[in-house]
């Protein structure tokens, strides 16, 4: 896979947001910061992570089963992966827990529920959710032009963003997820990233969506302080969350929104309650309640800037 023009031109260095040299050339394996140093590039699919040696020591089982299950697993793509896991000795193997199920990740729709006396009801219930579904609400709001999605699962989101209007980045930590989704929504261009340090120029999106995304971060707060440096001055953030609380001690609803303001943010539009139902077999219904923030610039954030 080559990287076309426009996504070259947008996606920088996760450290410093310096272009990258190597990106978009056939065959290439390394992308290169000129004062960060080098990323891999697995199968065409850069890792733009702010430890790519960590990355690929940690996740070295994962990432070598992903691109086998793509038949990418070339002797130029091994050996890149196992040269920069090299460079990380003490790391400690991880592993990914896809969060997907099987026929989220074939493009197919959800098996039907057991018969029983609430069969009639759930199945109004799933018609109900889906069409005030949260990907329904972030879909409808995506702006064209550039249009970065942070942790894009098994591409159900991406599918809606795909738009002649849009050029979409699929963005995951998991490289089996990009893979899946930028399959799963032809045109896409997949990068593994970390969302608390986005890889990508200032001021180069005009759209970043993170759908069920914060709530799982680290420092959900250096998410929304990367995001106000990426965004373009008219570019939009949307968010979804099922714990806007960040599972702080009073479980506060208003915690994702106070750091979105923090960062430099102002709320354009705000909904609670979206149904997100969850289908993972015919016995078994998971029910969400989301909070969404559509999100624009407001006054000049005064925190943290990249790479400090």
């Amino acid at each position: 896979m080559v990287l076309s023009r426009w996504a070259v031109e947008v996606l920088a260095c996760p450290r410093c947001g310096r272009r990258l040299e190597g990106l978009g050339r056939a065959a290439n394996t390394v992308a290169r910061c000129a004062a960060c140093g080098p990323y891999p590039v697995l199968a065409g699919v850069p890792v733009l992570v702010p430890e790519p040696a960590s990355w690929c020591a940690i996740f070295y089982d994962a990432a070598l089963s992903a691109l086998a299950e793509v038949g990418a697993a070339t002797p130029a793509a091994v050996e890149t992966l196992r040269a920069f896991a090299a460079a990380a000795p003490g790391a400690e193997p991880g592993r990914f827990s896809d969060d997907w199920t099987s026929w989220e990740a074939e493009g197919r729709d959800a098996p039907d529920f057991v018969e029983g006396p609430a069969h009639e009801a759930l199945e109004r219930l799933v018609t109900v959710a889906g069409a005030h579904a949260p990907m329904t609400w972030l879909a409808g709001r995506a702006p064209s032009g550039v249009v970065l999605e942070v942790g894009c699962g098994a591409g159900r989101l991406t599918r809606a963003l795909t738009k002649p209007s849009r050029r979409v980045l699929v963005g995951d930590a998991s490289l089996r997820a990009v893979l899946l989704a930028s399959r799963a929504a032809p045109g896409s261009v997949p990068v593994v990233l970390d969302a608390q340090a986005l890889p990508v120029a200032p001021r180069s999106l005009d759209g970043l969506i993170a759908e069920h995304v914060v709530d799982l971060l680290d420092d959900a707060e250096a998410f929304f302080v990367s995001a106000q440096l990426a965004l373009a001055p008219k570019g939009t953030l949307l968010v979804a969350t099922p714990k806007p609380g960040l599972d702080s001690p009073d479980d506060d609803d208003r915690q994702v929104e106070q750091l979105a303001r923090a960062a430099g943010f102002v709320v354009h539009e705000h909904a609670d309650g979206l149904p997100w139902l969850r289908q993972n077999h015919a016995r078994f219904l998971e029910v969400w309640l989301v909070q969404a923030l559509a999100l624009r610039h407001g006054r000049k954030s005064g925190r943290r800037a990249r790479g400090a």
